[in-house]
């Protein structure tokens, strides 16, 4: 019985003396290992979906939306604490050991809000989004625009081939699609005024306001007359995104507007690198820089992301260098508009979902 005493003040001393070191380590590992299970899946998703595409076949959405673990310690008694804790033998001492066990919720994204979302074209404002991010509008253009329209006739972006198989369409050159950009305009509204104002012991009735009015307006902060602060509830002013064209283009540097240009869907966007892999060349732009390319074999400068499929590995290579691969740029861009464009209620709708411990 003595024994177990000293064992367990063992094991307590060993917890207060090292309890932050001992513990804090282990957690933000695990944490930060969930974190890249997380990346890591959305990532080859993406892959996986593009080399399914290079095959032309069905595309398939999946995500991980819980990450779950239970994290046990156990403590023991085996080397030396002599001097620390009295009566306590020099030969003992303490151990801990810290074990997870992670549990997984796959969720199938196979919903109509889904569907709908990576089906649409991409809205002119979620195109502005990465524009305020500093993106680069040409490599934005060259993978986002399918087509534009001036002079009446239709310009199709596909580097992939070198004449046109649609007879009421012509081809852009590689360094017309390379000049392609994008310019935003914002309109301005009707009035400066707020529609409504309310005071800031309002707040609770905020959401009950914007539901009565719709989704086109927003609210900011302002000052009355007394500098007091209040909520005022402004119109929404659309953002108006137009298509710029390079000055020695079939378009002759016309400025485009919505109605004569078309912007892939997320779908699309997949669909058109899959092809461009099944071409084998990779999307080069006019000066030859890689701008996406997958690979069957490792890249030198080491690899990203890797899938397996139909027996053979599939690779995305690193950045490693400014103006190197931005194959991995790719890859993040449609890991945001998958979520720019898809309804964030999607995962609480999908019919079924299968956990792993």
């Amino acid at each position: 019985m003595k024994h177990s005493w000293r064992t367990l003040a063992v094991v307590i001393a060993a917890v207060g003396l090292t309890g932050c070191a001992s513990l804090r380590t282990p957690m933000t590992d695990f944490a930060t290992d969930y974190n890249r299970v997380i990346a890591d899946t959305r990532n080859e998703m993406i892959l996986l979906n593009i080399v399914r595409a290079r095959f032309r076949e069905p595309t398939h959405y999946s995500t991980l939306s819980q990450v779950s673990g239970n994290m046990s310690i156990r403590g023991g008694a085996n080397a030396g604490l002599s001097g620390i804790i009295d009566d306590i033998d020099a030969s003992a001492g303490a151990s801990l050991s810290v074990s997870s066990s992670p549990s997984f919720q796959l969720v199938p994204l196979n919903t109509n809000q889904f569907a709908g979302g990576i089906l649409r074209p991409i809205e002119p404002n979620v195109v502005a989004i990465f524009l305020g991010q500093g993106w680069n509008e040409h490599q934005l253009a060259a993978l986002l625009i399918e087509s534009v329209t001036c002079n009446g006739t239709e310009y199709v972006n596909d580097l992939r081939r070198e004449i046109s198989e649609d007879g009421d369409s012509t081809l852009l050159r590689r360094a017309d699609v390379f000049a392609l950009g994008f310019e935003s305009d914002q309109a301005r509204p009707a009035s400066d005024q707020p529609v409504a104002t309310l005071g800031t012991d309002q707040a609770s009735a905020l959401n009950a306001v914007l539901s009565n009015l719709g989704g086109n307006y927003r609210v900011t902060i302002g000052q009355d007359d007394e500098g007091e602060a209040r909520f005022e509830i402004r119109e929404r002013v659309p953002q108006v995104l137009h298509v710029t064209t390079g000055a020695n283009s079939a378009c002759a540097g016309a400025s485009l507007s919505p109605d004569n240009y078309e912007l892939r869907s997320v779908e699309g966007v997949i669909y058109y690198l899959g092809e461009v892999v099944r071409s084998g060349n990779g999307l080069r732009d006019d000066r030859g820089r890689l701008i996406f390319d997958v690979t069957t074999s490792a890249p030198n400068r080491n690899h990203t992301v890797h899938v397996d499929h139909r027996g053979q590995n599939w690779f995305v290579g690193a950045a490693n260098e400014p103006g190197g691969d931005r194959s991995i740029q790719v890859i993040s861009l449609i890991s945001q508009l998958i979520a720019l464009q898809t309804s964030s209620d999607a995962l609480e709708r999908s019919p079924s979902t299968l956990t792993i411990n």
